[in-house]
């Protein structure tokens, strides 16, 4: 929406308890939900609490995890303008969030040219992760570095980004890697090559989604995409970190190849050190992943 000189952005996200904690689940889910201005290259302005949550459950978690969600709110910089909730069967968190941003710094998901470099800036497999911690598979302590990522919001990986120039870029959440990466391939009427081997992935999701622990989403993902991914030496166990559900992950970025060093380092700076090229657009349709 056209808002003086610049344009409105609106964004909207909110899901149940991904992690014990209340009050980092409530930062998780203000992050994800912000990331969405962060990967069109916007300010985050205003925000309204969306939440669900039992009448019988203990009203502290409900302090916690709006406490949590604020306090990432005031570290985008936004004002939290209030928000709506009702009663549910289980707790349900996220926002509303308005932001802004002028026409020269507007990134959209179309746009990304053949000989472009893929940046990845947070690592895969946190939803297998989060799945392993409901199944009492992990203790949420193990996972400290995951959950810490998550709970990161994307401004940093926003500001090296505009430093670098973008062709294009996407926030990565439920579709997974691959599918935010077919929608902005789709978008700019190209294709790609993912090498599965320079892809971060956390620490044990590898593992614990070859023993098939991974959530409902990503066989969803996978399914969807059939036919449009095509591995090439990859087996179907290194694949599916790449179809896993993220939430408030990185930002996928396609930029000139001459500019992909500079990009890096100037995540590098900020303190995003797990990112990596992961690949580079092509001309054509389809994705292929090659070792």
């Amino acid at each position: 929406m056209p808002f003086g000189g610049g344009l409105l952005l609106q964004s909207a996200d909110f899901f149940p308890p991904i992690v014990d904690d209340p009050y980092r689940f409530g930062q998780i889910a203000a992050a994800n939900a912000l990331s969405d201005i962060y990967a069109m290259g916007g300010e985050p302005l205003t925000a309204m609490n969306l939440v669900g949550f039992p009448c019988s459950l203990d009203l502290g978690v409900l302090r916690e995890i709006l406490a949590g969600g604020l306090s990432k709110i005031e570290e985008s910089g936004a004002r939290l303008c209030g928000g709506h909730s009702v009663d549910d069967r289980e707790p349900k968190y996220g926002l509303a969030v308005t932001g802004f941003v002028t026409r020269e710094r507007l990134v959209r998901n179309a746009g990304a040219a053949p000989g472009d470099a893929l940046v990845l800036t947070k690592p895969l497999g946190f939803g297998i992760l989060t799945t392993a911690l409901k199944r009492d598979l992990l203790a949420e302590e193990e996972i400290g570095a995951a959950v810490e990522a998550a709970a990161t919001l994307n401004r940093a990986a926003r500001d090296a980004m505009l430093e670098a120039g973008p062709s294009a870029a996407t926030d990565v959440t439920g579709y997974g890697l691959l599918g935010h990466l077919s929608e902005m391939l789709r978008a700019s009427r190209a294709g790609a090559v993912v090498r599965r081997g320079d892809v971060p992935v956390w620490e044990r999701a590898q593992r614990l989604a070859a023993e098939g622990c991974y959530p409902g989403g990503l066989k969803s993902n996978r399914e969807y995409l059939r036919g449009a991914v095509l591995p090439e030496g990859v087996d179907e166990t290194a694949m599916l970190p790449l179809y896993d559900p993220q939430t408030s992950g990185g930002l996928l970025i396609s930029l000139p190849a001459g500019r992909a060093g500079d990009l890096l380092a100037a995540l590098r700076r900020r303190g995003i050190k797990e990112a990596a090229v992961i690949g580079e657009v092509t001309a054509g349709e389809g994705i292929r992943v090659l070792p």
